[in-house]
């Protein structure tokens, strides 16, 4: 682009972070960052959302929590999509104090999650037997009148495949999901 006499903007920037975020090449990412920040381009949500989905993918927690910083530095509201990943990456690392800070960050900010948000909860409790809070996120959902999807049946039954007497369990998340028309696969 250089060479062309273009200077990119946020939108060029965020694609080429999207791009080597996915394919796992962190040191062009700096490299993009850095450029941003030579060309005095600062980010937006939607690249900061992409920014600490890399980071998170890769457990580079300092690299997340600084992202957070600047997102609040910067006067940038994060979205249901933001807490959404940070719940995802958090949860997936059993790093559960920040899945905490963030489900506050969210009740604060009063974003009510989604369901990709529950199915992520119950999917990090669940795969640590924490089926506690499991039960707890299940009766969120109900009392946000949020109808369990697939994927929710999926990972509950999952989870539950771990404990003693899952059967039983497993025969009523099966029956629960035909009385909420949801056809589970074999």
């Amino acid at each position: 682009m250089a060479r062309l006499n273009i200077t990119p903007d946020i939108v060029t920037f965020s694609t080429l972070i999207d791009c080597y975020g996915k394919a796992g090449m962190l040191n062009q990412v700096e490299e993009i960052r850095e450029q941003m920040k030579q060309l005095n381009i600062t980010p937006n949500l939607k690249s900061l959302n992409m920014l600490i989905d890399c980071y998170g993918k890769a457990k580079m927690f300092d690299e997340v929590n600084g992202l957070r910083n600047e997102m609040a530095r910067l006067n940038i509201t994060p979205d249901v999509r933001t807490f959404s990943i940070l719940i995802n990456c958090y949860g997936k690392a059993e790093r559960f104090e920040e899945v905490n800070e963030v489900l506050q960050q969210m009740k604060e900010a009063k974003t009510i999650p989604d369901i990709t948000i529950m199915n992520s909860l119950i999917n990090s409790y669940g795969r640590v037997g924490r089926f506690k809070e499991v039960e707890q996120m299940k009766e969120l959902m109900s009392r946000l009148n949020m109808k369990p999807d697939i994927v929710t049946y999926r990972t509950l039954i999952d989870c539950y495949r771990m404990t003693e007497g899952f059967s039983m369990k497993v025969d009523e998340l099966i029956r629960e999901a035909h009385d909420h028309n949801i056809k589970l696969d074999a």
